[in-house]
């Protein structure tokens, strides 16, 4: 499990630790990566939507999720509903 943000790492840092993040959030100041994903926030450049990708090994991505802004998140339910798919080859 990994966090892309648009933000520093040291903003990125400094939140894990706040946090105590038990996994990597990695950087993506230029949205380089983001913007691909469809996630970066058009209204507001440089900030990305709240989203979740569970990408498998082969590259399949059997859940995701991406928000409209940053209150917008899923539930327990559709998270681990997504997982559940994804362990027996389905789609939630």
């Amino acid at each position: 499990m990994a966090a892309i943000c648009v933000d520093t790492v040291e903003q990125n840092l400094a939140m894990v630790n706040k946090l105590l993040l038990p996994f990597p959030v990695l950087s993506d100041p230029d949205a380089q990566v983001i913007e691909p994903w469809g996630v970066l926030n058009a209204a507001e450049r440089g900030i990305a939507k709240p989203a979740l990708f569970l990408v498998l090994p082969d590259w399949s991505v059997p859940f995701s999720y991406v928000g409209e802004d940053f209150t917008d998140r899923p539930t327990d339910e559709e998270l681990l509903a997504g997982a559940g798919a994804a362990e027996s080859g389905g789609s939630p």
